[in-house]
C-alpha cells in the first residue's frame, strides 16, 4: 500500500476520534450570506407583525392571606380548612382563578358589553376577505359565497342557533379570554399573592384586578357564613338524635339493674376470686394427704392386715409413738425374763410372772398394730370425704363467679354505652354553642396590601426583546439548516475538504466555467478563461514537482462517477503539459468516448481500439492539436469487450513503445465506481490524478473509489477539485492573485 493510502487511513481514524470544529465554522462561513438573508427576512416579518400588535397593559393588586384568622372560638373543624398548612395557600390561589369568581367579576363590571371583550363571530382576516365580495345592502357575504357554491352536493346552510345558546357560547368564550388575561402569582416565602390582569386599556386592567380581589374576599365571607349556618342546622338535628340515644341507653342500664337486683358490683367478683384461690389451695393439700393415706393403705393391704409381724416392719407403723412405747416395754420385759432365767427355773413364780408380763406386752403390741391399721383405713375415708366436699364447694363458687362475671360484663357494656353517648352529646352541644357564637362573626381572611393602579407602560409584547430573540433564533436556525444541508449532501465543496475528509493531496482547484454544453477544445487559450488556464498550470506544476526525481512519464486521469469533467480535465491538463514538453493524450474510455467530438473529428477516426486490434497503424491513430505540441489518440471504433482489450498485453506493449516518442503520456479512463477499467490501467501507469467535481459525488463514495485504487497498488498523486463556484473561498484565492484579465 502507498504512503498516501497509509496516511489516508491514519488521518481518517484521527478524524473519527477528534471533533474538528473548524470544519463547522467553514461550513457556516460558506453559507453566511444565505444565513444572514434568512435571519433578516424572518426578523423583518417579525417587526411587521409586532407593529400591528396592540400593546397590553398589566395592572397588579397584592393581597395578604391571613394564616391565623381572627375568630371568637376555635372551630376550624367546622370549615374543614387548616390555614396553617401550605396546602391552604395553594387552595386559595386556585380559588382566585376559579370560574365562579371570574363570572362574578364579568357580571359586576358588565364586561360582556365592553368593546375590548366583544369577540367577533368570525376572525378578522375572514372579515377582510368577505368585505371584498360584492353584496346588497345589509346582506351577509356568506350568503353570496353559499350561492356561488350551491353546485356542491353539500348543504352549506348554517344550523339555526337560538339566542340563549348563542349567549351561553359567548359567555364561555369570554371566560376563556378572561382566564388567559388573569394571572395569580404567589410571592415566594410569604403569604402574599399578586393578582394581575392584562388589558389594552390601563384603567380597565386596574379595575379588573381590584374587583377580583374584592370579590374573592366577599366570596370567602359568604361561603363561611353559609357553612356556619349549615353546620348549625346539622348540629341541631343531630343533637336531638343523640339525646334520644342517650336516654335509651340510660333506660337500658336501669332496667338491667332492676332485673338483676344490683346495687353495686365493685369488689364482688374480686372476693369470689379470692375464695376460689383459697379453696383451690385447700383442695390441693387435701388431695395430697388423701394420696399419701391411699398409698399407706394399699401397702398395709398388700402385707395383710392380719400379718402382725409383717406390719410391724413397716416404717409408718413401727415409727408410731404408741408402738415405740410398746416395743420399749417388750424389750424391758424380755430383759427381765432373761435375767430371771439365769437365777430361777422355768416354774419359779417369778419366772412365770415375768413370762406372763412379756406375753401381755406382746399381746398389747398386736392389739396396737391392729388398731393402727383400722386408724389408717378410717383416716383414708375421712380424707376422701373431705376432698369430695371441697370439690363440691369449689364447683359452686365457680358457678357463682361465672354468673357474677357475666352480669358485670353486661353491666359494664351498658354503662360504657351510656358514657359514650353522654360524651358525644356533650361534644355536639359545645360545638353547637360555638357555631352559634360565631354565626355573625365576619372577620376577613384576606386584605389588600396594595391596590392596582393603571400602568404607565405596556407589559407585552416586549418588542425589542422579541426582535432580538427572533434575530438570534433565526440566525441559529439558519446555521442549523446550513449544517444539516451540508451533512445531508456530504460532498466535497472546498479545497480544504480534500485534505480533511479525503486525506488526499490537493493538486489544484479548477473554477467553474459558464457553458451549457461541454467546453470547446480551444477554451484553454481563450481570453475569458485566464483563471481557468492558470488553474490547470497550477495543477501541472504540482504534478511535475511530485515527479522531479522518479522520471515518471505515464499518467492516468479518472474520477468517481460520470459527469465530473474527467475527460475535459484530461484534455486541459495535457494542454498545460504540452506547453513544456511533448505530450500524448490517450482516450482509454472506450465505453463513452467524447474527445473526438471535442476536437470535431469524424466518427470514423481510428484510435486506440483500432491500434490494439491491429487494423490500423500508429500514425493513422494519432491526431495533433493545432498550434500545440499535443498529440491525441481517440478511442476509435467501439468494441463489445473494452475491458479485455485494455487488459491485453498489447496495451502494455503500446505504452512502453510510446514512452520512447513522448515526454508525457496521459491516459483518460472510465470512472472508478462504474467499471473496472481504471483499476486495470492504474496498475500499468506511473501515477494517477483523481478528478472530483465540486458538490457532485458523496464523500464516502469518493473515499471508497480511492480505496479501490489503493488496493490495486496505484499511486495517486493527488486530487483536482473541478467546477469550483466563483463565490467560494477556494476560487477567490486564485482570483485575488491572478485577476480576471490576461497577465
Amino acid at each position: 500500500m502507498s504512503n498516501m493510502a497509509i496516511q489516508m487511513d491514519k488521518e481518517a481514524f484521527a478524524s473519527e476520534r477528534d471533533l474538528d470544529l473548524t470544519q463547522y465554522f467553514r461550513v457556516l462561513w460558506r453559507y453566511k450570506g444565505r444565513i444572514l438573508l434568512f435571519s433578516m427576512l424572518v426578523t423583518a416579518i417579525a417587526v411587521a407583525v409586532l407593529l400591528n400588535v396592540q400593546p397590553m397593559y398589566r395592572a397588579q393588586a397584592r393581597l395578604l392571606l391571613e394564616s391565623q384568622q381572627a375568630k371568637a372560638v376555635s372551630i376550624e373543624d367546622v370549615y374543614g380548612l387548616d390555614s396553617s398548612r401550605q396546602e391552604y395557600l395553594k387552595t386559595q390561589f386556585e380559588i382566585i382563578k376559579s370560574r365562579h369568581l371570574a363570572e362574578r367579576v364579568i357580571d359586576r363590571l358588565e364586561l360582556t358589553r365592553h368593546p375590548e371583550f366583544i369577540i367577533p363571530e368570525r376572525p378578522p382576516w375572514q372579515d377582510k376577505i368577505l368585505s371584498l365580495i360584492p353584496t346588497a345592502p345589509n346582506q351577509d357575504p356568506m350568503e353570496v359565497v353559499r350561492g356561488w357554491l350551491s353546485w356542491l352536493p353539500v348543504d352549506l346552510t348554517p344550523e339555526s342557533v337560538d339566542e340563549a345558546q348563542r349567549l351561553a357560547t359567548r359567555k364561555v368564550r369570554l371566560f376563556y379570554e378572561f382566564s388567559k388575561r388573569l394571572t395569580v402569582s404567589p410571592v415566594p416565602q410569604t403569604q402574599l399573592v399578586d393578582v394581575g390582569f392584562y388589558a389594552h386599556n390601563p384603567s380597565l386592567a386596574a379595575l379588573v384586578a381590584n374587583t377580583m380581589g374584592e370579590i374573592y374576599i366577599e366570596n370567602h365571607l359568604e361561603a363561611k357564613l353559609a357553612v356556619t349556618r349549615k353546620a348549625s342546622e346539622w348540629l341541631s338535628s343531630r343533637l336531638d338524635e343523640l339525646l334520644v340515644g342517650l336516654r335509651n341507653s340510660e333506660e337500658k342500664l336501669q332496667a338491667f339493674r332492676e332485673r338483676e337486683g344490683l346495687l353495686e358490683l365493685d369488689g364482688s367478683v374480686g372476693t369470689a376470686s379470692k375464695e376460689i384461690n383459697e379453696l383451690t389451695e385447700q383442695l390441693g393439700l387435701a388431695r395430697q394427704r388423701r394420696e399419701e393415706a391411699r398409698s399407706l393403705l394399699n401397702l398395709v393391704r398388700r402385707k395383710g392386715s392380719d400379718n402382725i409381724d409383717s406390719l410391724e416392719g413397716l416404717a409408718e407403723i413401727s415409727g408410731h409413738p404408741l408402738i415405740e412405747q410398746v416395743k420399749q416395754a417388750e424389750v424391758t420385759a424380755s430383759a427381765n425374763v432373761a435375767e430371771l432365767s439365769r437365777r430361777y427355773g422355768p416354774k419359779h413364780n417369778k419366772m412365770i410372772a415375768a413370762k406372763a408380763q412379756l406375753a401381755e406386752v406382746r399381746a398389747n403390741m398386736r392389739a396396737q398394730v391392729r388398731q393402727l391399721v383400722r386408724g389408717i383405713e378410717q383416716e383414708f375415708q375421712t380424707l376422701d370425704s373431705a376432698v369430695m366436699a371441697l370439690e363440691r364447694q369449689l364447683g359452686g363458687i365457680k358457678s357463682q363467679y361465672q354468673e357474677q362475671s357475666r352480669v358485670e360484663v353486661e353491666y359494664r357494656e351498658l354503662q360504657r354505652e351510656v358514657e359514650s353517648n353522654r360524651r358525644i352529646y356533650e361534644t355536639f352541644l359545645n360545638r353547637m354553642k360555638e357555631t352559634g357564637a360565631v354565626a355573625d362573626f365576619d372577620a376577613a381572611h384576606a386584605r389588600f396590601t396594595d391596590r392596582a393602579e393603571p400602568p404607565l407602560y405596556p407589559s407585552k409584547p416586549k418588542k425589542k426583546l422579541i426582535v432580538i430573540m427572533v434575530a438570534v433564533m433565526s440566525g441559529l436556525l439558519g446555521c442549523a439548516f446550513a449544517l444539516v444541508y451540508h451533512t445531508l449532501t456530504d460532498t466535497i465543496t472546498a479545497g480544504d475538504q480534500v485534505e480533511s475528509k479525503l486525506s488526499a493531496k490537493l493538486l489544484g482547484a479548477i473554477p467553474q466555467q459558464k457553458a451549457r454544453k461541454r467546453l470547446k477544445a480551444d477554451h484553454f487559450f481563450s481570453k475569458e478563461a485566464h483563471s481557468f488556464s492558470e488553474a490547470w498550470r497550477t495543477v501541472r506544476t504540482g504534478y511535475l514537482l511530485t515527479h522531479v526525481e522518479d522520471g515518471a512519464k505515464t499518467l492516468c486521469v479518472t474520477s468517481t462517477v460520470p459527469g465530473e469533467g474527467k475527460t475535459t480535465s484530461s484534455f486541459n491538463l495535457a494542454l498545460a503539459l504540452s506547453q513544456l514538453e511533448r505530450v500524448l493524450l490517450i482516450e482509454a474510455d472506450l465505453r463513452k468516448p467524447v474527445v473526438g467530438e471535442m476536437l470535431r473529428l469524424p466518427n470514423y477516426q481510428p484510435g486506440l481500439s483500432n491500434l490494439l486490434s491491429g487494423t490500423h497503424k500508429l500514425n493513422d491513430c494519432l491526431y495533433t492539436v493545432p498550434d500545440t505540441e499535443l498529440d491525441v489518440m481517440v478511442a476509435g471504433t467501439r468494441v463489445s469487450t473494452p475491458l479485455e482489450l485494455i487488459a491485453s498485453k498489447s496495451f502494455s506493449t503500446l505504452l512502453e513503445r510510446l514512452q520512447g516518442h513522448y515526454d508525457r503520456i496521459l491516459v483518460d479512463t472510465a470512472p472508478v465506481d462504474v467499471v473496472s477499467d481504471a483499476l486495470v490501467i492504474a496498475r500499468r501507469v506511473d501515477s494517477v490524478v483523481y478528478v472530483v467535481k465540486c458538490g457532485k459525488a458523496r464523500r464516502d463514495l469518493i473515499a471508497r473509489s480511492l480505496g479501490r485504487l489503493f488496493a490495486a497498488q496505484a499511486r495517486v498523486d493527488g486530487v483536482v477539485l473541478n467546477g469550483v463556484p466563483k463565490d467560494l473561498a477556494t476560487y477567490k484565492r486564485y482570483q485575488s492573485y491572478y485577476g480576471t484579465g490576461m497577465p
